[in-house]
């Protein structure tokens, strides 16, 4: 059977993704108020937008280009610009008109209404999707609206590569406004490190440019706040020379999941040795097969060619000679970012929920929440109306925190801490809402069942990786008050109008930040 592996990687979203399940995140704009906006964006862009009444076939295809059901709304109308110079004056038209919108780029996010709005303006940035690569200066300059695989395609024939999305089809506003996990992690840190400038629109419809030197505070506060402070019209990305690597998916059987515990532990606790070593453990269950699989994702960033005839060194612990023993299946093999990338994306046309939280790596703590785990999946086996429901452990090692320093920071707070973690992600996708309700029932379950156990054990962290919350959830906040208090002050001085707060309502928004996390209550 073939495993299905769902990375957001999220998150990534589009253009300023998260995730939530059901309809609490819709915001109606009022159909009045947005039929006006629209009339407005129709006399300045009459060829850019369309809507159920103009350009239907457009129209159409716009609200199935979304990765989730949970974001496949219906707005007023949806404007396509297509360049910086059009996100400009479209700003500018719908701050002045006191328009809610919504801003899509690749439109992988699976939090309803992040990146979609009922009754109001969408502006998509699909349009915008070039990848141009400066050799000499080293840098890959990407507009929001291309998805990774677009990247990877443009800059692996030249020899060149930046961090980015883990499945192709992630697009780059979202995942890298969001801090973005790559393969590169423990050598550049995440992908918002990466990052040298930033384009931006902000809410009165001007553009400025975000450096380390100009506009510096806006610089940082950018890596992590997602759709808080303007519309990132354009990134210039640190390219490094890349060839081939060694990665790909290993299947094993259910059996192997004690020893897979211990040898991702120690791959967690090992990474600063080998820092080119990237891992996912997907633990799943399908009911139409009635049976749970682990799925390992490696990655051996090291340019390589040729065969790899054993596991590379931070691999040893999976090894086919290993307690782990030989995989059943896997795709491994020396191939370009395209080929891996691709293999990673997800199935379309379901809804999807994730919740995430972040522990220390302990293996005291690894093997008490599998148990945990293992008992939440004897209830899931109960039911057989959802696809599939998944379970995915990846490193946090101090070593990624540390790199993001190196290059700057950024204000996802992970530099608080001086021990190594796991992130945890809970991934589940069905198909028809009716369902939403027993699916937010399982998913609360398991998160607060583990939440109760790790703060008991004084291992549970307040970083929730922003790509990957849940509605409930406080990203924002848990990024911890110095780094929430950089977006704030951002947010005043570059949006004095609060135009992302008000007019843009879905994702997560400022006020409610540091609220805290329904599972810590």
């Amino acid at each position: 059977m073939k495993s299905v592996i769902h990375l957001a990687a999220v998150s990534a979203f589009a253009c300023f993704g998260a995730n939530v399940v059901g309809a609490a995140a819709v915001v109606d704009a009022g159909s009045s108020s947005a039929a006006k906006c629209c009339n407005v964006l129709e006399k300045s862009f009459p060829q850019k937008t369309y809507s159920s009444t103009n350009q239907k076939n457009l129209y159409q295809k716009f609200i199935a280009s979304y990765f989730s059901v949970n974001d496949r709304l219906t707005p007023n109308c949806v404007v396509s610009p297509a360049d910086t110079k059009d996100v400009a004056a479209v700003v500018g038209l719908l701050s002045k008109n006191s328009c809610q919108f919504a801003v899509k780029s690749g439109g992988h996010g699976i939090l309803t209404g992040s990146s979609n709005i009922v009754k109001g303006v969408t502006v998509d940035l699909r349009g915008m999707r070039s990848v141009t690569l400066n050799k000499k200066a080293k840098t890959a300059t990407v507009q929001p609206g291309a998805k990774w695989i677009d990247v990877y395609d443009s800059l692996s024939p030249l020899g060149y590569a930046i961090p980015g999305g883990r499945a192709g089809d992630v697009g780059v506003g979202g995942l890298t406004s969001g801090g973005g996990n790559s393969f590169f992690t423990a050598r550049y840190g995440f992908v918002c490190d990466s990052v040298k400038r930033f384009e931006v629109v902000l809410g009165n419809g001007t553009v400025v440019q975000a450096t380390n030197v100009t506009n510096a505070d806006l610089f940082t506060a950018l890596k992590g706040s997602q759709n808080n402070l303007g519309i990132i019209t354009q990134f210039d990305f640190v390219a490094f020379e890349s060839s081939d690597l060694w990665g790909g998916t290993a299947t094993y059987d259910k059996k192997t999941i004690p020893a897979q515990i211990k040898a991702f532990y120690d791959f967690t606790k090992n990474i600063k040795n080998d820092p080119f070593g990237s891992l996912i453990f997907v633990w799943s269950y399908f009911p139409k097969t009635k049976d749970i699989t682990v799925t390992n994702l490696y990655e051996y960033t090291a340019n390589l060619t040729g065969p790899v005839k054993t596991y590379p060194p931070p691999f040893k612990g999976f090894a086919p000679d290993s307690a782990v023993g030989p995989p059943i299946a896997n795709t491994l093999r020396v191939t370009n970012l395209s080929s891996l990338t691709g293999e990673l994306n997800s199935p379309v046309e379901l809804s999807n929920l994730y919740a995430s939280l972040t522990f220390t790596n302990d293996l005291t703590v690894l093997k008490e929440v599998v148990k945990i785990l293992s008992k939440e999946l004897d209830v899931y086996k109960k039911d057989g109306f959802f696809e599939y429901a998944s379970i995915l452990l990846q490193p946090l090692p101090r070593i990624f925190s540390d790199r993001s320093v190196e290059r700057g920071g950024n204000v996802l707070g992970l530099d608080r801490y001086h021990d190594d973690n796991i992130l945890f992600l809970l991934d589940m996708a069905w198909n028809g809402t009716q369902y939403d309700g027993r699916i937010r029932s399982l998913a609360d379950q398991v998160m607060g069942d583990l939440t109760k156990y790790l703060k008991g054990a004084g291992a549970l962290k307040d970083f929730q990786y922003l790509n990957y919350a849940f509605e409930d959830q406080d990203p924002l906040g848990g990024y911890g008050p110095a780094a929430l208090s950089k977006i704030k002050a951002a947010s005043k001085k570059y949006d004095p109008g609060q135009v992302f707060q008000k007019l843009v309502p879905g994702g997560f928004k400022l006020a409610g930040a540091g609220s805290g996390n329904k599972y810590n209550h």
